[in-house]
């Protein structure tokens, strides 16, 4: 499929979670990708959803290869990259008494609600596919010379409509604004054209469960996240890297500086 084709044109890119890094917190982004700024540790919800994403691509990856996906296989999948996340470095931040043995054990409920509420797509088309694209500012047409690039979890066909899969993890369901106003929602159908983004939320409550939401944004709330990610782009090469501190704070890798 011609959108998911890499056509990078320039050394100079920004990411998709590098625009939500700057969102969240301008003097995080400036730590992390300005300075490369090595990290104090690294977060224990980060480890959890990157094993769990793993354990899903292998879901989907087996329906792309024409293979049944098998529970244990999915559940094995978690297992092992989470075994291997553990034993990188930095070290896991483990607050409020968390264990490396619960924290696994609370992913293994994840992956099994979502084999117990997944609904195979009739199709796959792709599996942690790149993408990198032009970057048009709306109000004046210019192509900025960064190119936007980013991974999408999965591009699927389900009941004749062209849907991107995105996965989450999340401590609670997902609230009606974030659901209307997440930017990589408009910034993934403006990027490859699908219908409908289907949000699959894991939430780590006392029972776990999966939440799906179709999403689709206007015309003019696409052109609203290209917009942003301009005026992002305008903010960092106006070196604009202010503290943005809030419910983030605790779990930054980069705490203690934000503590000096």
């Amino acid at each position: 499929m011609e959108f998911l084709r890499s056509a990078p044109r320039t050394d100079l890119h920004v990411s998709v979670s590098q625009i939500k890094c700057f969102q969240m917190c301008p003097k995080k982004y400036f730590w992390r990708y300005v300075l490369g700024a090595e990290a104090e540790h690294r977060s224990a919800n980060l480890v959890l959803g990157s094993a769990v994403h793993e354990a899903l691509a292998s879901y989907y990856s087996a329906i792309r290869n024409g293979k049944v996906p098998v529970a244990e296989g999915v559940l094995a999948a978690f297992s092992d990259a989470f075994d291997d996340e553990v034993a990188k470095e930095p070290a896991i931040l483990l607050d409020d008494g968390l264990t490396i043995g619960v924290l696994k054990d609370s992913g293994v409920a994840l992956v099994s609600a979502f084999l117990a509420g997944v609904k195979p797509p009739d199709r796959v088309f792709s599996v942690e596919s790149a993408f990198a694209c032009d970057v048009v500012t709306p109000e004046t047409g210019e192509v900025l010379e960064e190119q936007l690039i980013g991974y999408l979890d999965a591009v699927v066909e389900d009941a004749g409509k062209l849907v991107v899969l995105e996965h989450k993890t999340a401590a609670r369901a997902w609230s009606a604004d974030q659901l209307e106003y997440d930017l990589q929602v408009g910034i993934y159908l403006a990027v490859t054209g699908a219908e409908l983004v289907r949000l699959q939320v894991l939430t780590k409550t006392k029972v776990a469960r999966m939440l799906v939401h179709d999403l689709v944004r206007s015309e003019a709330a696409q052109v609203e996240a290209v917009s942003v990610v301009c005026q992002v782009l305008k903010a960092i090469r106006a070196g604009a890297f202010w503290h943005n501190r809030g419910w983030g704070c605790k779990e930054c890798e980069f705490r203690a500086r934000r503590a000096a």
